[in-house]
């Protein structure tokens, strides 16, 4: 079975604001091609470029997604222009799915695209249980955003901790992070030095916002 649900999101309001429509931002999708998101995005005049990275891992011979080959898999699927560089990055709910030493590949291969600036959007399942799959995110207004696919939970969630993603991202520090009530964290990662700790983290209910 499959569902839709809806939630009110702390970190892309965050996001939005650095988002300058004279500047025409670029933006990397690692996650499904969704037009609401594209057409959303358009009002800040952002370039976006789309790589479905779950799915096309999917379609790849298991040996070439090992550690020793996994970097010479990204650059197929993930080429980057010399002067090809994005501000931000939605990640989504991609990393619940690679394992740790993909992540870090995956974060080291980026990191000539990104800028002092650049801010990656992830989110983390703080739960027991995932769905099979990647989920399909949609953004809803500039402080929602709704899921759709499977369910039911049948594997296994990694549940990071900070510890295990700031050793997962290097190059890169956690700006921001979010639990929400869902069971989502929500991070904003950016490049720069590794300050180890993020500025806020926040427990979201329909009706308030507890800073701790």
């Amino acid at each position: 079975p499959k569902e839709s649900l809806k939630h009110r999101s702390l970190a892309l309001p965050q996001l939005l604001r650095g988002l300058h429509p004279e500047a025409h931002p670029s933006l990397l999708d690692l996650g499904m091609a969704v037009g609401p998101n594209l057409e959303f995005l358009s009002a800040y005049s952002c370039r976006v470029r789309i790589v479905d990275l779950y799915r096309s891992l999917l379609a790849e011979p298991a040996e070439s997604r090992e550690s020793d080959a996994f970097t010479t898999l990204l650059a197929r699927l993930v080429p980057l222009e010399p002067e090809e560089h994005f501000d931000v990055i939605l990640a989504w709910d991609l990393l619940n799915y690679l394992k740790a030493d993909q992540t870090t590949a995956l974060m080291n291969w980026l990191i000539p695209g990104c800028t002092a600036r650049t801010i990656v959007f992830a989110l983390i399942s703080t739960q027991r249980q995932i769905p099979n799959a990647p989920l399909r995110y949609r953004i809803l207004d500039e402080q929602h955003m709704a899921w759709e696919g499977a369910a039911v939970a049948t594997r296994p969630s990694p549940r990071f901790t900070q510890q295990q993603m700031r050793r997962m991202t290097p190059g890169f520090s956690v700006k921001s992070s979010y639990i929400l009530r869902n069971g989502i964290q929500e991070c904003l990662l950016e490049r720069g030095t590794q300050r180890g700790v993020a500025k806020a983290v926040a427990v979201a209910s329909p009706r308030r916002v507890v800073i701790r």
